[in-house]
């Protein structure tokens, strides 16, 4: 038996609380609340994940949105999203999906083998990192990729407000890595951020389109998580019922 219809099963059951969110949250069912940000992602190459991206040496300019996922009321914790949004040449992308930039979506999570499968809640940004839960598939298998943020003066507030003054003061930086599912983190970038411009409602980041250089995702994946994102990206007024 394959995995098909249990994954295409679960998107479709994933996407019913986004069905309720709309309605209240007709351009961002969840992440409704983010600060823009920009910078510079600096890879260091001479990795052996088997995707390009991760594994050659580059650097790339890159904008990115922090967010809270719930919108839960400030000083409630909450899962804390980072989303990134890179440049891939024409020659990193897999028979013309990207549109030319990769979108790569990471949330809290715990930092164990197991845990970095489990999303975490934060009043604070933690030292934790932030990781991708689904797998992209290079040439040597399944890689998972994380963001670590790195020590700072202070505790870095997730209000957005807050978030956005202490980021204005002191740079967020991050080292980024991959994994196989189970295996150990391996750095491969680090990346700073400042504020930068708010992202539109209409602005949307779409990581089974946009994918790093060298990746593709898994059907199991898409279908998981198709159902839910093409919601998101409907009009409220247009809304069928599930």
């Amino acid at each position: 038996m394959t995995t098909a219809p249990i994954s295409a099963l679960l998107g479709s059951a994933l996407r019913v609380p986004f069905v309720l969110l709309k309605q209240f949250r007709p351009q961002r069912p969840i992440h409704s609340e983010g600060v823009g940000l920009e910078g510079v992602l600096t890879r260091t190459g001479g990795g052996s994940s088997g995707i390009r991206w991760i594994d050659e040496a580059g650097e790339d300019p890159v904008r990115a949105r922090f967010s809270r996922s719930a919108g839960f009321p400030h000083g409630w914790p909450d899962i804390l999203g980072l989303a990134l949004r890179c440049p891939v040449p024409p020659s990193g992308q897999i028979d013309g999906r990207s549109d030319g930039r990769a979108d790569i979506l990471l949330a809290t999570a715990g930092s164990g083998r197991l845990s970095r499968f489990a999303p975490t809640l934060h009043r604070y940004v933690p030292e934790s990192p932030f990781t991708s839960f689904m797998p992209y598939l290079g040439l040597n298998g399944p890689v998972l990729l994380a963001a670590h943020p790195e020590p700072r003066a202070g505790q870095l507030a997730a209000r957005p407000d807050l978030f956005r003054a202490s980021v204005a003061a002191e740079p967020w930086r991050l080292s980024l890595s991959w994994a196989t599912p189970l295996g150990p983190w391996r750095r491969f970038a680090t990346v700073e951020l400042s504020p930068g411009v708010p992202f539109g409602d209409d602005e949307r980041f779409d990581p089974l389109l946009n994918v790093p250089a060298g990746a593709e995702n898994y059907d199991w994946t898409c279908r998981l998580r198709e159902p839910s994102y093409s919601l998101a990206r409907q009009p409220r007024e247009q809304l069928r019922p599930t």
